[in-house]
């Protein structure tokens, strides 16, 4: 089976979508409504750098919530069932996200950036409509919003390096 996706306005492009299309992509797939490169063509040579050399790639699909406010410590502990008393200012945690019957929603990274502001670094699903909805029947004084960053991965050996 061959095909084509059309490049479109539904879609966003990352800020490295151009260089990514330079270096040699060859395949991306759609993931949270944004274009993620999944392939440069040759997946062994692409697993030799991750493991002998450095591999950067873009993943700026892994889009962040932030959420702010005199109540942002109150909801996030609305929304997962994790004890965030191991999380201070600067640090991190992964906390899977449950609706009111305990099921998973999705399972991101917290980064707990001050006091009242944290970010949820999301896998694939409309996290940020979910947490607006919940502040919003839970009367949580907080604003919730996608701020405008791109992850960008650099692993492998070489990796400092590099970065």
């Amino acid at each position: 089976m061959s095909f084509q996706i059309a490049l479109g306005p539904r879609e966003r492009k990352s800020p490295f979508f151009d260089s990514t299309v330079a270096d040699g992509v060859t395949h991306f797939t759609i993931y949270n409504h944004m274009y993620m490169p999944t392939s440069f063509g040759d997946p062994d040579a692409e697993y030799r750098r991750l493991l002998e050399k450095v591999a950067m790639w873009d993943v700026a699909v892994q889009r962040q919530v932030e959420i702010s406010g005199a109540d942002a410590e109150r909801l996030v502990r609305y929304l997962t069932p994790r004890d965030l008393k191991d999380c201070p200012v600067g640090r991190g945690m992964y906390v899977p996200l449950c609706d009111h019957y305990g099921r998973l929603i999705n399972d991101p990274i917290l980064l707990r950036l001050a006091k009242d502001k944290f970010w949820l670094s999301i896998a694939d699903s409309d996290v940020l409509l979910w947490v607006r909805a919940v502040a919003a029947e839970g009367d949580f004084d907080v604003s919730v919003e996608e701020p405008d960053v791109s992850p960008l991965a650099i692993q492998g050996p070489n990796a400092e390096a590099v970065a």
